[in-house]
């Protein structure tokens, strides 16, 4: 956007500039002015010359004048006339009678050909023998797929079956040698010479007083694992364990047990963090034990 200043220059500079054309037209009068002035004498005559150079130059003018107008476009040639067409002459004269018909015409090679050509009914039967065959072979081809799919499905799983039972086996050995050593690491105690038999404590032989321990040191050792604060109050979680000798919980089955699926979470971690109680318990050990969680315990009773 042109500014205050610069209107007003441009105002100036024409205002100048109209100044100086009147001047300058105020200065010129006098110059302007024309007298008639008769000249006294005869009429003077003048002939226009050329020069050989003049002409020379006029000539190319007019040449490059030329080349400078575009060319004009060169008429078609005319049209060649056509020979007239001639009858052409037939080397061999024509026959002057017409060939007989022959007595007996040759059949053979149209009944082979005939034969031969398939007929429109055979051409569907075989298009349709096709078909059917496509389809068996898709339905063999998918049959085997299936089988192979089944074969390597069976195989996964006794490769899983195989690994879960060497992995039981060899939890197996590494508990029986663990008991090995702690049982050659207890010092054997004197035995008396003549021991009185002991009968047999419970109604089957078991001492309900060990029983009772043991079962309140699972019931404790799980307790003192489990993170309360991931389930609810009051609420009784029963759940069934399976261990194996020397305490180490391998599987886990939860009965009647309303938790969600991270307070059961809670659960399983504190029943495989660490082993059950076992030493010292090895009379009265329980492979399948019933156990129930929930808290406050004195709540829970």
């Amino acid at each position: 956007m042109p500014t205050r200043a610069d209107q007003f220059l441009a105002v100036t500079l024409a205002l100048l500039l109209h100044v100086l054309a009147l001047l300058a037209a105020w200065l010129g009068r006098d110059w302007v002015r024309t007298e008639d002035v008769a000249a006294a004498g005869p009429v003077i005559a003048a002939t226009l010359q050329f020069t050989a150079a003049d002409v020379r130059a006029a000539q190319a003018a007019v040449a490059q004048a030329k080349a400078a107008r575009p060319a004009e476009p060169t008429p078609p040639p005319p049209p060649q006339p056509r020979e007239a067409p001639q009858p052409q002459e037939a080397v061999e004269p024509p026959q002057a009678k017409p060939q007989a018909p022959l007595e007996r015409p040759d059949t053979v090679d149209q009944e082979e050909i005939t034969r031969l050509a398939p007929t429109p009914s055979d051409s569907d039967e075989e298009q349709r023998k096709r078909e059917m065959q496509k389809q068996v072979d898709l339905t063999e081809e998918l049959e085997r797929q299936r089988e192979a799919e089944n074969r390597e499905r069976l195989r996964e799983q006794y490769e899983a079956i195989k690994r879960e039972r060497e992995e039981a086996t060899r939890m197996t050995k590494m508990e029986e040698q663990r008991l090995r050593q702690l049982a050659d690491r207890q010092p054997a105690s004197p035995q008396p010479a003549h021991t009185p038999a002991q009968p047999p404590s419970g109604a089957r032989g078991t001492d309900e007083g060990l029983m009772a321990r043991y079962k309140a040191a699972m019931h404790a050792t799980a307790n003192d694992n489990w993170n309360r604060g991931l389930a609810p109050e009051l609420v009784r979680c029963e759940v069934r364990f399976q261990q194996i000798p020397g305490g180490e919980v391998i599987n886990i089955e939860f009965m009647d047990c309303p938790y969600d699926a991270q307070a059961r979470e809670s659960v399983e971690r504190a029943l495989r963090k660490t082993p059950m109680p076992y030493s010292g318990f090895e009379s009265v050990f329980m492979p399948k034990v019933i156990t129930t969680f929930c808290y406050p315990e004195e709540a829970c009773q």
